[in-house]
């Protein structure tokens, strides 16, 4: 008789805890502040963006925003009204993103924003001082993808090319296990950046596979781009070769004058 009047007792706590949870959740659904942070979410929330798949290429997408319901509210009854400047967002991730197709090409950064990025291929000192005017004067970085021949005989360039992004070039556009291992593990220990790109001229499916394996995201550039090219394909998000520096104050003159702002790779290359 006992057990059963213990069982009872149990059983009653139970609905008791539960009836008295679904009447809070009753009593903050119809919150003034729940309401209205539900109204606004309609108009705030951003749906995710698939990356773009074309054969073996890929652009990436954007990450959504969705409002959290409750740590939004909880932050707001602390208050006492609602403020949109303490609703809290939570990232949603695509289906399809460059994190998840590490074997295809990246022939463009994200669209969203009018960022451009330029790359210059370094294999000798004989431009650097060239290079470096042209990032002072106009304040600007340019990212370096660095042969790992010159890289390994001068590895005190990382300090010259300080506050510029320096990527891994291979053995002239050969990527080999050692190189990778090598030459990687001197720039994430020198460089203010991750090695994290491999850059391509030209398609080779061996080199993409042996970068896919390290998680590094593969860039394919058909050919350099002097200024007559970046005038006819200048579009948000674009990625050029800079192999004329000549005419590198006319491209960045150029861009900047169009509205464009030139960022690292790391901020182009990116679905935020």
């Amino acid at each position: 008789m006992k057990y059963f009047k213990i069982i009872g007792l149990f059983c009653l706590f139970c609905f008791t805890f539960i009836y008295t949870e679904k009447v809070i959740d009753v009593t903050i659904e119809q919150d003034e502040i729940m309401l209205k942070i539900k109204e606004e979410a309609n108009k705030l929330n951003i749906n995710p963006q698939n990356a773009l798949i074309e054969n073996d290429t890929i652009i990436p997408g954007n990450i959504g925003k969705y409002i959290d319901y409750e740590k939004s509210y909880k932050e707001m009854k602390k208050i006492g009204y609602y403020d949109q400047n303490f609703l809290i967002y939570e990232d949603i991730y695509p289906d399809v993103s460059i994190y998840n197709h590490y074997n295809l090409y990246i022939i463009n950064g994200n669209q969203k924003q009018k960022n451009i990025s330029l790359i210059y291929i370094l294999n000798n000192d004989k431009t650097i001082n060239t290079i470096k005017n042209s990032i002072n004067k106009y304040q600007i970085p340019i990212n370096f993808f660095v042969d790992s021949s010159f890289l390994n005989n001068n590895i005190n360039i990382i300090e010259k090319l300080n506050n510029n992004e320096i990527y891994n070039y291979g053995l002239n556009g050969k990527y080999t296990k050692d190189n990778l291992i090598i030459t990687n593990n001197i720039i994430n220990n020198k460089a203010n950046n991750k090695s994290i790109y491999c850059l391509f001229l030209e398609k080779n499916s061996n080199y993409l596979e042996k970068c896919a394996n390290n998680k590094m995201l593969s860039i394919y550039l058909s050919k350099n781009s002097n200024l007559s090219f970046i005038k006819n394909n200048l579009q948000n998000g674009s990625i050029f070769l800079i192999n004329n520096t000549q005419e590198l104050d006319s491209i960045i003159e150029y861009i900047l004058s169009k509205g464009y702002k030139i960022v690292p790779l790391s901020q182009i290359i990116t679905e935020y």
